[in-house]
């Protein structure tokens, strides 16, 4: 890379290194900052233990004269507390020269400590006159240190006080002598001590503002007071004439200094405790702001490393990105036909790959290949679309083949996924490859996939997506797919054909919340137990020894893997014995806002309800979160739809010409396809949906439907299958039918009261056709007056063309059939003739 792109870097790296630096002088003060509580603490032990050793004594003097029994609990409480503070202020003290001294000084005091009041008093002035000189000399290291000022003024105000508890000890001291007869006193050995306290002995300029400097003035006057009120100016005065002052006067000034002593240790401690205070928040202050500081400057050398990275990847771009510009200006070639030919020949390698690295376990190679068969068929649709979309020119033609182009394209990422899913955790390759993504787009695509594998099964598959996930996320798109597609594909594996799945992907986030973090919810619930109790029991324990023989239990196996993967349990709960539900949340990041949904909210949208309550439950869901607003449509007069700009159907469900604005929705249910056909609607006018006859088929028996629907298949209808009076009865009042075949066993008794009865819930004539069979009870005389027309089970599609021409209803043939049947015819055809050519070989 150039120079003059590497200088792009070298302010992020300076910032980092003045990042670094602060840093080291924050950690600095932190430092000094912990030297200064240690020595704090030093000073209050020698002062606890000072003020320990002259309660004792006190206590004991006062035991000597009264000999009192509670003088002598109050002895024993002041020895017990002397020997803890003696104890503690020991344990601290090191083995240096100063503390050695400090302790030989400590234990000559203890020792003269019940011995005359000289000998104690000469032994204890040489222990405090040791503990203030060595308490100023700690507290001057840090005097000029360039700290917070209110610590400062707390050293300062500190040091003075212990010069002066220094002064008391030296006079006291000089006391002590005069008593024992060894000096005499004068004006000039006890001058500081006769002039008494005064305002600025403290230097209360120095003193921390706030309450403790008021209640240390308050202290200093009140002694002063003292000094005044009991006299001191006559023994001053007695000096100045050289008389000589009595043992009682002596005796008087003795006990003003232990007031002067008493109040400067009061003073001492005040100051300690308000230092400690001060230091603790600063010392907490500087810790935070070094240990920001070195994450910032870390945090920067790691922005400048991966940008570093960043140009070298880009220069490398750069590069082959001139070379292919090259490349294809040399060749000339830029026809936009060469993009079709390149998809193709990608999916193409794409399957080359799969069916070379396919197959590793028995079940994992049964799921391969139902894949693969998937994969096949979608691949097969998107080459036949490619190849109409070449030379058509329908638009509308055009933007279906691009339809189902979006959807084929959607199932061979989802079944990629799946394949490589089992490749990865089979190689060891399980790591999370985290990237933003869209949920709308992503989630729409994994449920559009699962619509082949339904329909497989004949489930009735419903869904809802939640249109308030709108955020950009960030995550493992790939595993959340193949974790919600394991799971269905264990639950398809285990259901019965006709069961209700539904699948509800919400957003459980606390929207009050600002975590920068999405919780969403995946519930899928089928209405039949595919797994027991014991079997969900049996999943929990994941033995890795044990030997899996059923493909649904190693799908599960498989989800509940790469869900331990994100930290989420994957819950199965049986809802009873009435079916299975499996629940599970994903906790992703936000990236940013998205408008996955730009609608005018005041867009008059209608409904045609569906006969399956919950889709119209879904419905209702769907377009609350999207905040749209809608009213049911009843009936199929004109005049109630014309009033409305869009009026949405489920997909099996006929509209009727004169309902001009109707649009069909396929399924998944999801915002995106709604928001689809709304602004197909609004911006082209009409709906892509192709009108068709529609059929309703009553029948109480499921395999009968299945087989006469396998009829109806030949012709281009649609067919509404239902299996019980209560739904024929709901289809009726919301739909029109071209035509309702009713099978006999809905009319066992009093058939002829029974339809008239449906036909007064419509209007309009309906058509009734029976359905009768040998095995049903009812005769058909009995039904030849209700009903319009009868048809006897089974019956083939020429016998189904021929009731029906009857009421005037012409059954096109189905394109996909007619084609198929074509395919089948020349097979045939190329089979015999390839049959002749060998004989005519052979002879």
């Amino acid at each position: 890379m150039r120079v003059s792109k590497f200088l792009v870097l070298l302010p992020i790296f300076l910032a980092a290194m003045a990042c670094f630096y602060s840093g080291a002088l924050y950690f600095d003060n932190f430092r000094i900052s912990y030297g200064i509580n240690s020595e704090v603490k030093r000073e209050s032990l020698v002062r606890s233990a000072a003020a320990s050793i002259i309660s004792e004594r006190k206590a004991y003097e006062k035991y000597s004269q009264t000999r009192s029994p509670q003088d002598e609990i109050t002895l024993r409480k002041a020895n017990a507390a002397k020997n803890l503070a003696v104890k503690i202020f020991l344990n601290s003290l090191s083995n240096t020269s100063d503390d050695t001294r400090m302790r030989d000084r400590l234990n000559e005091v203890l020792k003269n400590a019940n011995a005359s009041w000289e000998s104690f008093n000469l032994s204890f002035y040489s222990f405090v006159e040791l503990a203030n000189s060595a308490a100023t000399s700690g507290q001057v290291v840090f005097k000029d240190v360039a700290l917070d000022i209110d610590i400062k003024r707390y050293i300062l105000s500190l040091i003075r006080t212990y010069e002066l508890l220094q002064n008391v000890n030296t006079a006291k001291e000089h006391i002590l002598a005069v008593l024992m007869g060894k000096e005499k006193i004068t004006e000039g050995s006890l001058k500081q001590t006769l002039n008494g306290l005064k305002y600025n002995d403290i230097n209360a300029n120095l003193l921390p503002s706030g309450d403790i400097k008021d209640s240390i003035i308050r202290d200093i006057e009140r002694l002063d007071n003292i000094e005044i009120s009991q006299g001191y100016d006559e023994i001053r005065f007695k000096l100045k004439l050289n008389n000589e002052l009595t043992r009682d006067e002596i005796l008087q000034i003795n006990n003003f200094e232990n007031k002067r002593a008493d109040l400067f240790g009061k003073i001492a401690n005040l100051l300690s405790d308000g230092l400690k205070r001060q230091n603790d928040n600063f010392r907490i202050k500087v810790l935070s702001l070094a240990f920001l500081m070195f994450f910032l400057s870390f945090w920067l050398f790691y922005a400048g490393y991966k940008t570093y990275i960043w140009l070298k990847d880009l220069e490398n771009l750069n590069q082959k990105m001139k070379l292919v510009r090259d490349e294809v200006l040399k060749r000339g070639d830029r026809n936009p036909q060469k993009l079709i030919e390149n998809f193709i020949a990608l999916y193409k390698e794409l399957l080359q790959k799969y069916e070379q690295e396919k197959s590793f376990a028995a079940i994992k190679d049964r799921l391969l290949v139902r894949l693969s068969k998937k994969f096949y068929q979608a691949k097969e649709q998107i080459f036949s679309s490619v190849a109409t979309l070449k030379k058509d020119e329908n638009v509308v033609k055009n933007e279906l083949l691009f339809e189902n182009l979006e959807k084929n394209s959607q199932i061979i990422a989802l079944n990629y996924s799946n394949i490589k899913g089992l490749l990865d955790s089979r190689n060891g390759e399980v790591g999370l490859n985290l990237k933003p993504f869209n949920p709308q787009i992503l989630f729409s695509n994994i449920l559009e996939a699962q619509i082949p594998f339904a329909q497989e099964k004949k489930l009735i598959f419903l869904t809802y997506l939640d249109a308030n996930i709108s955020d950009e996320l960030e995550g493992d798109s790939e595993k959340i797919s193949v974790i919600f597609n394991m799971i269905m594909l264990a639950i398809i594996a285990k259901c019965d054909r006709f069961a209700n799945l539904s699948v509800e992907i919400r957003n459980a986030s606390n929207y009050a919340a600002t975590s920068g973090i999405t919780s969403v919810n995946f519930k899928i619930t089928i209405n039949q137990m595919c797994f027991s109790s014991e079997q969900i029991d049996a999943l929990q324990l994941d033995d890795k020894n044990e030997i899996i023989d059923e493909d649904s239990e190693f799908y599960l196996r498989m989800a509940r893997f790469y869900l331990s993967l994100l930290n989420t349990p994957l819950d199965i709960s049986t809802l009873g014995g009435t079916g299975n539900e499996f629940n599970f949340t994903i906790n992703l990041k936000n990236i940013k806002k998205l408008q996955n949904f730009d609608i005018d909210v005041k867009l008059k949208i209608g409904y045609i309800p569906d006969i399956n309550t919950k889709y119209n439950d879904f419905f209702e869901r769907t377009l609350e979160s999207m905040r749209l607003e809608f009213k049911n449509i009843i009936s199929y007069h004109s005049n109630q739809a014309k009033s409305c700009d869009i009026v949405f159907t489920r997909q099996t469900i006929n509209k009727k010409a004169s309902i001009e604005n109707v649009v069909s929705l396929k399924e998944p249910l999801t915002p995106l396809n709604i928001a689809r056909l709304i602004y197909t609607q609004k911006y082209q006018g009409a709906s892509l949906y192709e009108k068709d006859t529609t059929f309703l088929l009553c029948d109480e028996n499921p395999l009968s439907i299945e087989m006469i629907k396998h009829i109806f298949n030949y012709f281009d209808c649609e067919v509404v299958c239902i299996g019980n009076k209560k739904e024929l009865k709901q289809a009726l009042l919301i739909n029109h039918f071209d035509a309702i075949f009713i099978d006999a066993s809905f009319f066992e008794n009093n058939a002829s009261k029974y339809v008239k009865e449906l036909r007064s819930l419509r209007d309009e004539k309906q058509i009734l056709i029976a359905m009768t069979s040998n095995t049903k009870n009812i005769s058909e005389r009995e039904l030849v007056s209700p009903f319009d027309e009868m048809i006897k089970k089974p019956f083939s599609k020429n016998e189904l063309k021929r009731v029906l021409s009857k009421f005037e209803i012409d059954l096109k043939p189905n394109k996909e059939n007619a084609s198929q049947e074509d395919e089948n015819k020349t097979a045939k055809n190329n089979s015999t003739n390839t049959l002749e050519e060998i004989k005519n070989t052979i002879k």
